[in-house]
Formats: C-alpha cells, sequence, structure tokens
C-alpha cells in the first residue's frame, strides 16, 4: 500500500510538472478604478486605472471584454455586375461586444508568432465564424475603439513576497454602452497562460442619456414620433439658415 501511495504522489508530480508552473490565486491581484463609469450628457469616454500582481517571473496581460452577443451584418456584393446592393445576411456568434487589451512591450511584439500561439487575443473569440467576415469585422470595431490592443501600457515594479507588481491604464470608448464588463489578468509565462484573475465593471446611463435610452426602449411608438418631429424642425432649421444666406448674396 506504502509503494502504491508513493507511485501515484511521483506520478500526480510528474503530471503537475508536465502541465507547467501552477501558482495559487492569492498569487495574483487586481484591482481598478473607477468600479463603476457613468455614461451621462458630457461623457467622451473614460480612463481605467488597473494595478495588481502577478507571479515573479511572469508578464501581465489585462482583459477588459463586454458581454457576448449575436452580431448581424449586411454583406454587399455585384448585382447585375454593376449594381452594388445587399446580397445576404451574416452573423457572428458569441461575439464580444468589447474587447480591450494591455500588454507589456514585450509580449505583444507588434502581435507576431509569439503572441498568436498564446491565442488570448481577438482571434481567441473568432469561434467558427468565417475568418474572412470576421476580419472585416475586426476592421468595423476596431475603428469605432471597441476593440483595441495597446501595447507597452503595462509597467512593472517589485511587489514583494515573489510576487511581480503591475499597473496599466486602459480607455474606454465615447460610445460605450450600459452594462458588466469582465476585467481580467493573465499571467504568462514561457509561452503559456499559468494563472488568471477575474473581476467586472459596470456602466449605466444618467441624465439625457438614461431618459433617451428609457424612452426609446420602453415607449417605442414616442420615441419614433419623437424622432420625426425632431427631424422635420431641424429640417425648417436649416432651410431658414441657408436661404437667409442666399438672400444676403
Amino acid at each position: 500500500m506504502k509503494k502504491y501511495s508513493i507511485a501515484l504522489s511521483i506520478c500526480f508530480t510528474m503530471l503537475l510538472m508536465s502541465c507547467g508552473t501552477v501558482f495559487a490565486d492569492e498569487d495574483m491581484s487586481l484591482s481598478f478604478k473607477p468600479d463603476h463609469v457613468t455614461i451621462g450628457t458630457t461623457y467622451n469616454g473614460a480612463t481605467v486605472e488597473l494595478s495588481g500582481t502577478v507571479p515573479k517571473g511572469c508578464a501581465a496581460v489585462v482583459r477588459v471584454m463586454g458581454e457576448l452577443k449575436d452580431t448581424k451584418f449586411k454583406k454587399k456584393g455585384k448585382v447585375l455586375g454593376f449594381l452594388w446592393m445587399n446580397v445576404a445576411t451574416v452573423e457572428l456568434d458569441h461575439i464580444p461586444s468589447l474587447f480591450l487589451v494591455a500588454t507589456d512591450s514585450d509580449i505583444y511584439g507588434g502581435g507576431g508568432k509569439k503572441w498568436k500561439d498564446l491565442n488570448i487575443g481577438f482571434d481567441s473569440v473568432k469561434g467558427n465564424s468565417d475568418t474572412e467576415i470576421f476580419h472585416e469585422f475586426l476592421k468595423l470595431v476596431e475603428h469605432e475603439e471597441h476593440y483595441m490592443i495597446e501595447d507597452g501600457v503595462v509597467k512593472y515594479h517589485d511587489a514583494g513576497n515573489g510576487l511581480r507588481g503591475f499597473t496599466a491604464e486602459l480607455t474606454l470608448p465615447s460610445s460605450l454602452q450600459r452594462g458588466d464588463y469582465t476585467v481580467e489578468v493573465l499571467a504568462v509565462r514561457d509561452g503559456k497562460v499559468v494563472g488568471k484573475t477575474v473581476s467586472s465593471i459596470s456602466a449605466a446611463f444618467s441624465g439625457f442619456p438614461k431618459i433617451l435610452s428609457s424612452i426609446a426602449f420602453g415607449h417605442e411608438i414616442i420615441y419614433g414620433i419623437s424622432a420625426v418631429i425632431i427631424a422635420i424642425l431641424a429640417g425648417l432649421f436649416m432651410s431658414m439658415v441657408f436661404s437667409d444666406k442666399g438672400a444676403a448674396h
């Protein structure tokens, strides 16, 4: 029995060694501020300051991700050889509404092989989506700053007790939507993710954006009528402005 126990312990130890170094949860920490973002009338983006620790010898990668959702797009194509029209609807399943990444100046390396092998960037959420369509989707959301990798913003310092402290800043886009966002830090060592800790940050409308959202999603008819009236008044105002300028000449 004793021999059996020793052999089992050796096998378990070898299994752990083959999986790489394993760290306890207390070896990693993450904090950030603010932990709640208010989207008011004057909101124009927000900066989140993050700090925490990873085991010594590890690099830290910070990711902020929105909720997973199915996203539909219209695919354009030529009809009759010269007319560009919507020819199909394509859908990407379970794609984060927001995907922000903060790295140090070494681990990302311009998106090279080391980064791709880690599979923690945008391609990690591609799933079974068509590669060409997914890349077109990336062009759109990167332009809107909803998907962004900020390279070199993770800075390190000695935190003592065998830990490596880090700080970073990430910018939330001006078009941020309300909801809960996952904030996580990954510990990377020897080309592998060896630890992770997760938290969350929330965003909510206030003031006029909150009223507008309430009308749009709770009183659709009133919202539609209001939109038409505002469009008509805007048109009348613009016609008055340009007619006055025309008369002046």
